[in-house]
């Protein structure tokens, strides 16, 4: 019992802790992941309108007119798989949940999961991600509609692949 109490614990504990974080921070260091955030122009105010959808170029970004008045951004990328959830304008399942009972939906490819126009979930529980938007003059001196858009690592690679 004497041979445990001197052993400092205190020290010992802070010793290991410290040796541990430091791991941590050069495990981080040598092991990033790339994110590179960008940020695409949607185009001018004005081109939007209510009830209706917009793909943004052609990423899986679209820009919808809330009935509020203000826009919202959704990204059709899902988490967790490599599917993207796609829109179909004439679809009438979306018509219950939709602004002023329009027709569309987006649809995931793989697991035939259904979302209305704004991205809310019908029939779950999960909605589609909803990126930041911020106004901003584009080069024409009009207001754009920017909207940000996220590239991870294996998202990144597949555009490299294309090009």
């Amino acid at each position: 019992m004497s041979k445990l109490l001197k052993f400092p614990l205190g020290p010992s504990a802070l010793f290991i802790m410290s040796f541990f974080f430091i791991g941590v921070v050069f495990w981080g260091l040598f092991n990033e992941t790339e994110i590179v955030v960008k940020y695409v122009d949607a185009g001018p105010v004005d081109r939007f309108a209510i009830g209706q959808v917009d793909q943004v170029d052609d990423l899986p970004l679209y820009v919808i007119g809330l009935e509020n008045g203000t826009l919202r951004a959704i990204d059709t990328r899902l988490e967790g798989s490599s599917c993207l959830a796609n829109w179909m304008p004439d679809d009438p399942r979306g018509r219950s949940i939709n602004y002023q009972a329009g027709y569309g939906v987006f649809k995931d490819t793989c697991s035939e999961k259904i979302w209305a126009a704004a991205g809310h979930a019908i029939g779950g529980d999960t909605p589609l991600r909803t990126p930041h938007l911020e106004p901003r003059p584009g080069v024409d001196g009009k207001q754009h509609i920017f909207v940000e858009f996220i590239i991870l690592d294996e998202f990144a690679s597949d555009e490299n692949s294309k090009k």
